[in-house]
């Protein structure tokens, strides 16, 4: 009798239907990680460049990044009189910083600053006259474990450089998506009211700067201070690349008309901001690859999901720009609270219409 064993292998045709199966499986996880994920997706695209050797090597479009002589950096006449504008360099301005991405408590660090930073997050240098005023605008939202890490770094570097500063936690309530343009959008009109600001710094939670020479002061805005980012390979993105830590002028803000309002989810409002400020004619600075380095702060990082609507609306950036930002803003009374180290706006964020083109 002939004995008629299992076939154990399977024929092409069900092959190539596991095949099939497979790189379905694949893509759609991949396809799935980066919509939820996007920061992280975009981390091991720099990574795989890397080692794959074809990342291009960006130069900022429209900026100059040539590096200053750093044993030149202060001038041989520096000095510092109490009746007298602060300069921009101070020798306590020695560059490169100590990044400490370690969990500290916001209570321990009130007492680190107790005396030195007032109720609502301001200061003001004493030995010099202020030279500008600067709102900081941070959009927000469950991130108490990164806020007192960046407070940590920055009040310090703001210290050194003689800024006069008013710290804002921008906090959007509520069940919406995460909008940071809308968010700053009410953290500038908000902070208006409270105070006189020469100039905003918009400045997200999750980036420490590693550089203390890249002055936040309101000098040759708008600016990009974030260049390079440690996730990102110290790499720039692309040559327009207008996010993370930038600022403009209160004037500058007000004529572009603020954010966009219909970023909902992450990406794309930077992208459209620039538009709106290469609209205008403004020549976007950048600080330069040294000073322009950060830190990504990747631990309990629950980043929003992507706005899979954003390249259509990228394409109507410019014909939106008069009916939809600052002037078609609408929300709910907002919520202030002054803490020790900032200013906290709370605010329950809804869709908006544009209005209408006359």
């Amino acid at each position: 009798m002939q004995m008629v064993g299992r076939n154990y292998f399977l024929k092409p045709k069900g092959a190539v239907t596991v095949l099939l199966l497979t790189v379905t499986y694949i893509t759609s996880y991949v396809l799935y990680f980066s919509y939820t994920t996007p920061g992280q997706a975009n981390s091991y695209l720099y990574w795989l460049e890397r080692k794959l050797k074809v990342r291009p090597s960006y130069v900022y479009q429209g900026a100059s990044m040539q590096e200053e002589n750093e044993e030149t950096y202060f001038p041989a006449n520096l000095r510092v009189l109490s009746n007298e504008t602060c300069p921009e360099k101070f020798y306590e301005m020695n560059g490169k910083m100590s990044v400490n991405v370690d969990e500290i408590n916001l209570d321990k660090l009130n007492l680190q600053f107790s005396g030195k930073v007032k109720y609502g997050g301001n200061w003001s240098p004493e030995d010099c006259i202020p030279k500008w005023n600067v709102g900081f605008l941070i959009p927000f939202r469950n991130r108490h474990y990164h806020l007192p890490i960046l407070l940590r770094h920055l009040i310090p570097m703001l210290m050194i450089q003689h800024i006069k500063f008013t710290i804002y936690v921008i906090n959007q309530e509520g069940n919406q998506r995460f909008n940071r343009a809308m968010l700053l959008n009410v953290g500038y009109l908000e902070a208006l009211k409270m105070k006189h600001h020469d100039c905003f710094i918009f400045h997200d939670v999750d980036h420490l700067p590693e550089n203390n020479r890249n002055y936040y002061g309101c000098t040759d805005m708008p600016r990009q201070f974030r260049v390079l980012l440690d996730v990102n390979d110290y790499s720039l993105e692309y040559p327009t690349f207008f996010g993370g830590v930038t600022g403009l002028t209160t004037e500058q803000f007000k004529k572009v008309n603020g954010f966009s309002n219909e970023f909902w989810g992450w990406g794309g409002e930077d992208d459209d901001l620039y538009a709106r400020v290469n609209k205008l004619g403004y020549n976007v600075s950048s600080a330069t690859p040294t000073r322009g380095r950060y830190s990504t702060l990747q631990k309990n990082h629950h980043q929003e999901s992507q706005n899979l609507g954003r390249f259509n609306l990228l394409t109507s950036s410019i014909e939106r720009n008069s009916i939809d930002g600052l002037n078609s803003l609408r929300y709910q009374p907002a919520t202030i609270e002054t803490h020790k180290l900032f200013t906290n706006i709370s605010v329950d964020l809804q869709p908006v219409r544009m209005l209408k083109k006359t």
